[in-house]
């Protein structure tokens, strides 16, 4: 019995194949280790919710239909085309329901033999009328390489042109190159890829395995608030309208948007004639042979503007696992952009609103987050979810507006304590790359490889988490010098308890400024350290992130429980007080009493009459201290 290839749409398992002491091209006999009828394609297709597809729905999503090149080798690969010699080229391969087992070539609804070449848009194509069947090839002893790519629909109507790039300097960049005819019809959700798949000699005889990935990535934003006793509303978003590269201070987004989302993001905005390059992972740079997409040939937009959903709330959800989405929760889809090199910067504001009855109203303005450059790197086939939290510790102004966004010292002090935003990010389909931002006077960002924060609320016991703390202004990470607690340019991760206060951000920043408001902070256990090697932080795909060492801390909670990052930019310096009771009253003084837990509190309508009664118990200010500066990040760690 001959062996021949049969393309066969189903989940990313290996079919059973069957034994044959036949061969094509070789000099003896040899007896395969498979047992199955024919030599199949085994397609799995990825989805959104981290499963693939299989038999009808891959078809459907592969619009019935997809074409192939592969390749064989009779000498080792040295990274050129020279030893190349094409099998395939670009093979249409069409499915076509209960048709299983009706031809030789076909066993899963599949077939290639006798399909007329599909060559419109394609390149290179097939000289013959009709497509053949195919046989494995024993004398290639150094094995197959197959690619393959689906999207009929497109190339049909000259939405886009796809060529198939034979050469490269390494084995990775013999991929694709999309040119994109019109971008208005070029759907991106109808365009797959599959991983770059070399099948070794032993492994002839049995199902070669492509997976496709979509092209596209997809973007949505949710929105939450945790503060005490107000509902939010969201006012406004800045953008600047009119930029022609990429957008590197908050003072350019002087744009006001009151109708959608709207952020300051370089992506990608295709233009007709612009084209898109489909290289591979090496396997040093992310999960080998996986599809990697390079848009250097594309135009760019330097504002990301989503849905309505946002701003047309009247007021915003109150808790991650639902929040108040932006475009009803749908993805909008996007073009990949895994080369970008800038952060995504945000201006907003928003309206807090009394929910005792009284409608008091506080405006909060130039509330600002960077989320880091790491976390806006989309790639194909990838859904990044983005939610930001608003908290009671924000780094909007609810008096005058700075005249330099960048600089809140130019406008009133910034408070009510400083909001929080979370971003949650990266939703994979067969990954989850999720992050959380946090924003004070700088961002913090944490992050725990494949964690799913969206459902268990933040982490998990065990989850390694890894934290960068973003400057606002520079939209560069600090510099970790130590793991200790209120040093200068230290961080450190506590877990937190109370019997006062709910913990919150601000609370905790009360109370390393001295607040006694029971809460207990202890340093975790085990420890945080310091990532001190640079590109250390692992992502989903198996590559590591671009980022200098002792620019990050990372640590595992053995427990669930709070845990609290805090970042000391300027360390709290208490008063020292002395006893004001040989004093002459002195009406420009503040006078305290003590509590018998230390505590000292202002004491109020002293008068020279009355002062003599009480001044053996009164203080006064000998040295005055310092209001402590620090990045705060409470995390949830649940079981």
């Amino acid at each position: 019995m001959k062996k021949y290839y049969s393309f066969i749409a189903l989940a990313a398992l290996a079919l059973a194949s069957c034994t044959s002491d036949e061969f094509v091209g070789g000099n003896e006999n040899v007896t395969t280790e498979s047992n199955g009828k024919a030599i199949g394609f085994d397609f799995g297709v990825p989805n959104l919710t981290r499963g693939s597809l299989s038999g009808a729905d891959a078809a459907e999503a592969l619009s019935n239909q997809f074409v192939v090149f592969g390749t064989k080798h009779n000498e080792t690969e040295d990274e050129t085309a020279d030893n190349d010699e094409v099998v395939f080229t670009n093979y249409s391969v069409v499915w076509t329901d209960n048709t299983a087992g009706t031809t030789e070539s076909n066993t899963h609804n599949w077939e290639y033999v006798g399909v007329t070449p599909y060559t419109s848009g394609v390149s290179p194509v097939i000289t013959s009328s009709t497509q053949t069947i195919k046989y494995w090839d024993y004398s290639a002893a150094q094995g197959y390489t197959f690619y393959a790519f689906a999207g009929k629909d497109l190339l049909s109507n000259n939405y886009i042109a796809v060529e198939k790039l034979t050469e490269g300097t390494t084995l990775y960049e013999k991929g694709y190159k999309i040119t994109v005819n019109d971008v208005e019809n070029a759907n991106l959700d109808k365009l797959y890829y599959s991983d770059r798949t070399p099948v070794a000699k032993t492994e002839y005889g049995k199902p070669v395995v492509l997976t496709f990935r979509n092209l596209g990535s997809r973007v949505r934003v949710g929105f939450y608030e945790t503060v005490p006793g107000y509902s939010v509303k969201v006012d406004k978003f800045y953008y600047d309208d009119d930029a022609e590269a990429p957008v590197t201070t908050f003072i350019a987004m002087n744009k006001e948007n009151t109708s959608n989302f709207a952020s300051a993001l370089q992506n990608v905005g295709p233009k007709d004639g612009n084209s898109l390059t489909i290289t591979y992972y090496n396997g040093t740079d992310g999960t080998e042979n996986h599809v990697k997409v390079t848009n250097s040939g594309m135009d760019y937009a330097y504002n990301l503007t989503l849905g309505t959903g946002i701003i047309s709330a009247e007021k915003l959800a109150t808790t991650s696992a639902t929040p108040t989405w932006d475009n009803d929760g749908d993805y909008t889809t996007v073009y990949p952009f895994e080369q970008n090199t800038n952060p995504m910067l945000i201006r907003v504001d928003y309206t807090l609103t009394s929910e005792d009855g009284s409608g008091e109203t506080i405006e909060v303005k130039n509330a600002r987050v960077v989320v880091p450059t790491n976390y806006v790197q989309w790639k194909s086939n990838y859904a990044y979810t983005y939610l930001f939290k608003i908290s009671n510790n924000t780094n909007g102004t609810t008096g005058t507006v700075p005249t330099d966004p960048d600089d809140p010292t130019t406008g009133d002090p910034e408070g009510l304590y400083p909001i929080t935003f979370d971003a949650v990010a990266v939703t994979a389909t067969d990954y989850t790359q999720e992050t959380i931002t946090t924003v004070a006077s700088n961002n913090v960002t944490t992050y725990a490889v494949n964690s799913d924060v969206t459902t268990v609320g933040e982490y998990k016991v065990g989850e390694t988490i890894y934290v960068v703390d973003e400057n606002t202004t520079t939209h560069e990470p600090l510099t970790v010098s130590g793991i200790a607690a209120n040093t200068a340019e230290n961080a450190i991760v506590y877990t937190a308890t109370t019997e006062g206060d709910a913990i919150s951000e601000a609370t905790v920043l009360a109370k390393l400024n001295g607040a006694p408001n029971g809460i207990t902070l202890t340093a975790a256990n085990p420890a945080a350290t310091i990532v001190t090697e640079a590109n250390s932080i692992p992502q989903a795909d198996g590559s590591t992130y671009t980022l200098a060492a002792s620019k990050a801390v990372q640590f595992t909670p053995g427990a669930a429980g709070t845990y609290v990052y805090v970042y000391t930019n300027t360390a709290y310096v208490a008063n020292e007080y002395e006893t004001a009771g040989e004093d002459t009253f002195d009406a420009t003084e503040t006078y305290y009493f003590k509590t018998d837990n230390d505590v000292y509190y202002a004491a109020s309508g002293l008068t020279a009459d009355n002062f003599a009664n009480y001044k053996a118990k009164l203080y006064k200010v000998k040295t005055a201290g310092t209001v402590g500066v620090y990045d705060i990040k409470v995390i949830i760690i649940k079981e």
